[in-house]
């Protein structure tokens, strides 16, 4: 049985004015001997503060996060070789390219050991996050719902649990984009409207109506992807889910 891989994806996101291209970068890995290989692809100042960590889940997060994102960067760049590229922690603790990547950012989510990142030009904001949909958790993510959004999910065909995966992804992809984490109550994000299509959902926010987000599961993984309302972004989401269909849980 396969336990890890590795996809990577260009996403085309039309603007009435322009055409931007950005790349995203899935991750799974379930062996140590897999996060070991990672090391090697450290740039050296990330290497040093890799060697400062003690702890196994804060270790393979760290790992998890700098090589997604570092392939989503070499992916948009052309850039071949990952030690190259160095991602450094903002003063929010975001991530910010530093190295030989002009005007390219980058945002990153880990779940358990599934990870996943997305670079994109400065110009054009976009951010993602991933949940495992979990029973054991719908105490802790429905106290962060409004009276309407649990209205909204009554109406939507998916499962109470999934529905609250997808409002907290939801919300925490924008957080992300807006570089504000969880210091900002998500009653701020909160969600006003949810479209259901095939394999996909396209939801909108009350405060926020500039952006948009697109939620798709990927087994019992719920993944979302904030990106501008006027954009059309176009990438096939039914590879995704064949590339992990071989997840254990």
């Amino acid at each position: 049985m396969q336990k890890h891989n590795v996809y990577v994806d260009k996403l085309t996101l039309n603007r009435p004015e322009n055409i931007y291209k950005a790349t995203l970068c899935l991750c799974f890995l379930s062996d140590i001997e897999d996060y070991e290989v990672l090391i090697g692809h450290l740039h050296d100042q990330e290497l040093k503060y890799y060697n400062t960590l003690e702890f196994e889940k804060r270790i393979r997060s760290y790992l998890m996060g700098r090589f997604t994102a570092k392939q989503a960067v070499a992916a948009l760049t052309g850039r071949e070789n990952l030690t190259d590229i160095l991602i450094q922690p903002g003063i929010f603790t975001q991530p910010v390219v530093v190295s030989g990547c002009q005007n390219i950012q980058v945002s990153i989510t880990h779940c358990d050991d599934f990870g996943a990142a997305l670079a994109f030009p400065e110009a054009h904001p976009l951010g993602i996050d991933i949940e495992k949909i979990n029973p054991n958790n719908a105490d802790v993510l429905e106290k962060h719902i409004t009276g309407a959004e649990k209205e909204i999910m009554g109406s939507c065909p998916f499962s109470f649990y999934a529905g609250l995966t997808l409002l907290w992804t939801a919300k925490e992809a924008l957080s992300k984009v807006l570089k504000t984490g969880l210091m900002t109550p998500f009653e701020v994000f909160e969600i006003d409207g949810i479209e259901v299509f095939d394999n996909h959902s396209i939801s909108h926010y009350k405060n926020f109506a500039q952006y948009k987000v697109i939620s798709f599961t990927i087994d019992r993984y719920m993944c979302s992807i904030v990106y501008p309302k006027k954009t059309r972004m176009q990438f096939d989401i039914n590879p995704i889910k064949e590339n992990f269909s071989f997840i254990e849980f």
